[in-house]
């Protein structure tokens, strides 16, 4: 007789820690802190000892349940949870919970959940029921009349208590911490398992159909466990009629080393209820698209849109669930999906979802993988008889023209053969019946770039543009860094200049960047019902949304046409204390050249010189022509390019001059170069004045407050000789810019016209702030400089005494008019 495996407790216990983990419970530590005691913790919470005294399931002695969940401020028991080892001890799992430790906290006046958890991750799937006392005795917590499988988040279990008849629940998908932890998890099985990554995504969809087709009925050993998986995803696609795509999610059962480590990657996809088997809640499909962005990435050449974004656009075009919704380069069907959503969410029974899936979803993908996640997405919200084509929608023969909605993002070319996103949209506007809506999501160089012009004036000459939202920066990273916006066109209706097309700016989705995730943001900032409601009703917001006539040669971008907001102070406070954080980078890093180049200038081998001085009189003229409106940059300040000597720094020998150009380190600090190589003499330019980055990390502004060479991929903005502007005024310049940065881009230009007329009002506090922060930091800067003040030879009294007073002349400069003689080494003695 083969002696039976020893199964340890502590295995399953530790599974509980990761399910109450995944289901939102963040602190598992002891109270105050968290909100779990186990079972050798009681002697330390005496009020909660005493709940269990005596109740020994074999005599008259104490026991304790393995966790127990409790208010962390009053310690008041919440939920009682007992685990076994094996999943046959379920039953007995759950009659203690109940019996033994539900009814003792009843019995000392506390309601509490009762959950029974049993199982091995290796040999079975782990077990968990949730049990709640009512009507004289502990009935199982439900969803959809079956009992649930999961343990209940902090918000179910505080309602499940608060509310005495409830007894249904709903799974919740895990937050985007949790799903990008676990799909790196497995990831990395899959990469210990030599899986390339472009086969990764398949793989992970086939083990989700698997386990749902199955009801999670894999066999776990390396024997079989491959070909389960196998089996039960050809059934689904069977089932659904797309036999064809079932080999496109196939594992290689030949892969050994998988075959050993599957069990894990299974036992992560049971503990987010991959079995859930039902399409009336959308909790499969939101966990299956979810999870796939971070297990997929790019890996099949493709960046998938996420679900938000998706669900944005289908509400932007007001999809209904009798409109036909095509999406000519589908991926996974984030899109489709989006329109499912938004019809379950006005009360659309199960039976017209199925119809929608069926008969209103149309989408078109070429890629085999692709097609075939993309079908098992539609199978795990329907009967499977999707509208979902494995072909390339340019050239294929059954292409609709009788639809009432497109959505899509086409893919970005990324090689000189690849099809450009103009005939994706082109292909979609073609599906669309009169006054079809098409949503797009388009690069934001294709709005502005003079190149497609032609594209975009052929376009209105057909269709009407709606509206322009531009997308946050890092929406499709980690995969993607590319500034994208989504486009609006209505159908068949030539683009009227006359009527108003929107624009809008979306700053914050609700989402920011950790590490290689996008996870919720803490502060909660999501902007984007505000600009659906600003799109579809045509509202003006500055330095949000704007409305504009748009003519068949405009350029579509929205920061051409969305009106300046005039900074709050508080924003305007911390991004001039960055600007000084990043200044004092600049003199700690180059201290020791600083003190050099203030020797040489103050000697005179270096001349500093006014720019005004150093250019010819028709560029002088030009910028002081380019004056903006009242309280605006433009009004303060002339604006120049800076000089073409700079724009290549080949055959430039190093040297003492400092050399600013489009770069966000050190102050815009470039490197030091020598301004004696023939051919190459540039203008050394007098401070102070600031540099605003055209290329490379454009809008980034910085006050220059050494003498120093500009690239000419800088602007400068040099104060209006009569306007007497106190330093502070520069530095609330360059913070100004670098607010309203958001405008530019490669393909959009940061020009002298386009910044002249941001608003920059006259705000005696906030200067006086300034100046006393400037005051504060230049005591810093100068204090590093003087290290190596004194290594330096033939330095001037005048200069000294600078190096040594920097910050009090800075502090003292609010009672003078002109700028401080600090920074304006040419006028030392």
């Amino acid at each position: 007789m083969a002696k039976r495996k020893h199964l340890s407790e502590s295995r399953t216990e530790d599974i509980v820690m990761d399910l109450l983990k995944i289901q939102g419970w963040q602190d598992t530590s002891r109270p105050p802190k968290g909100w779990v005691v186990r079972k050798n913790e009681y002697k330390d919470f005496p009020s909660l000892e005493n709940i269990f005294k005596g109740r020994s399931k074999s005599g008259a002695g104490d026991a304790y349940p393995d966790f127990l969940i409790v208010d962390q401020a009053t310690l008041r028991p919440l939920a009682v949870i007992e685990t076994k080892a094996s999943e046959k001890d379920f039953s007995q799992a759950v009659e203690e919970a109940c019996q033994t430790y539900g009814e003792a906290c009843r019995q000392a006046g506390h309601s509490v959940l009762a959950i029974g958890v049993a199982g091995q991750e290796k040999d079975a799937s782990i077990r968990v029921g949730c049990h709640k006392y009512l009507h004289g005795g502990w009935e199982p917590v439900s969803y959809l009349n079956k009992p649930i499988f999961w343990l209940p988040t902090p918000t179910d279990l505080a309602l499940l208590l608060s509310t005495a008849s409830l007894m249904d629940l709903n799974p919740v998908v895990p937050g985007p911490d949790i799903l990008a932890e676990k799909a790196e998890c497995i990831n990395s099985r899959l990469r210990e398992a030599s899986v390339k990554d472009e086969y990764r995504p398949a793989y992970l969809g086939a083990m989700m159909l698997a386990l749902w087709q199955s009801k999670g009925n894999i066999r776990r050993d390396p024997e079989n466990v491959l070909a389960d998986i196998n089996a039960a995803c050809k059934k689904a696609f069977e089932r659904a009629g797309k036999a064809d795509l079932a080999t496109s999610l196939h594992i290689d059962e030949a892969n050994g080393k998988l075959a050993e480590t599957a069990w894990l990657m299974l036992a992560t996809l049971d503990k987010l209820n991959v079995a859930t088997a039902s399409f009336a809640h959308d909790y499969l499909g939101q966990l299956y698209e979810a999870f796939f962005r971070y297990t997929g990435g790019n890996t099949i050449g493709q960046y998938f849109t996420p679900r938000h974004i998706t669900r944005f656009m289908a509400d932007l075009c007001e999809t209904t669930p009798d409109d036909r919704v095509i999406d000519p380069a589908c991926g996974t069907g984030g899109f489709l999906i989006a329109c499912i959503q938004r019809a379950e969410n006005t009360g659309v029974k199960y039976e017209e979802v199925i119809r929608m899936v069926r008969d209103k979803l149309i989408g078109y993908e070429s890629e085999p993988v692709t097609a075939a996640l993309c079908v098992a997405n539609m199978i795990l919200r329907g009967d499977g008889t999707t509208g979902i084509r494995r072909a390339n929608s340019l050239s294929a023969a059954d292409y609709p023209t009788d639809c009432q909605v497109a959505l899509m993002n086409p893919p970005f070319p990324h090689k000189t053969t690849d099809v450009p996103p103009q005939k994706f949209v082109e292909r979609a506007l073609e599906a669309l019946t009169v006054r079809g809506k098409l949503a797009v999501i388009l690069p934001t160089s294709f709005l502005v770039k003079k190149e497609l012009q032609p594209w975009r004036k052929k376009t209105l000459a057909q269709n009407s543009l709606l509206a322009v939202c531009q997308l946050p920066d890092e929406v499709f990273q980690p995969y993607a860094s590319a500034t994208t916006s989504i486009v609006m066109l209505e159908k068949g209706v030539p683009h009227n200049p006359k009527q108003k097309t929107v624009f809008a700016r979306l700053q914050y989705d609700g989402l920011t960047l950790k590490k290689s995730a996008r996870v919720n943001r803490s502060d909660g900032k999501n902007e984007i019902p505000a600009a659906e409601d600003a799109i579809l009703n045509k509202k003006t917001e500055p330095g949000f949304s704007g409305t504009a006539n748009i003519s068949d040669i405009s350029e579509w971008s929205p920061g051409a046409y969305i009106p300046s907001a005039t900074p709050t102070p508080e924003e305007l406070r911390s991004s001039v204390d960055e600007l000084l954080r990043r200044l004092a980078s600049f003199y700690i890093r180059y201290a020791a050249e600083v003190a050099t180049l203030r020797q040489k200038v103050a000697s005179g081998e270096i001349q500093a010189v006014a720019y005004r001085e150093a250019i010819t009189a028709a560029k002088v003229k030009n910028a002081a022509t380019l004056t903006g409106k009242t309280a605006t940059i433009g009004e303060w300040f002339e604006i120049y390019y800076g000089s073409k000597e700079l724009h290549s720094r080949e055959n430039i020998p190093p040297g003492d001059i400092l050399v600013v150009s489009p770069t966000e380190k050190y102050n815009g600090c470039y490197g030091w170069l020598s301004a004696d190589s023939p051919g190459k003499k540039f203008p050394v330019i007098a401070p102070p004045f600031v540099t605003v980055a055209q290329t490379g990390t454009i809008g980034e502004a910085f006050v220059q407050l050494e003498p120093c060479g500009v690239n000419d991929d800088c602007l400068l903005l040099l104060p209006r000789p009569d306007k007497n502007l106190p330093l502070s005024c520069l530095f609330i310049a360059a913070a100004i810019i670098r607010l309203e940065r958001w405008r530019f881009s490669y393909g959009r230009k940061l020009t002298p016209s386009r910044i002249c007329d941001f608003p920059m009002p006259r705000l005696p506090e906030l200067e006086a702030w300034a100046e006393t922060q400037i005051a504060v930091w230049l005591e810093i800067c100068a204090s590093a400089i003087h290290v190596y003040h004194s290594a330096t030879t033939n330095q001037s009294a005048g200069d000294t005494k600078r190096l040594e007073q920097g910050g009090e002349a800075a502090r003292k400069k609010s009672e003078n008019s002109e700028l401080p003689g600090l920074f304006a080494p040419e006028n030392e003695s």
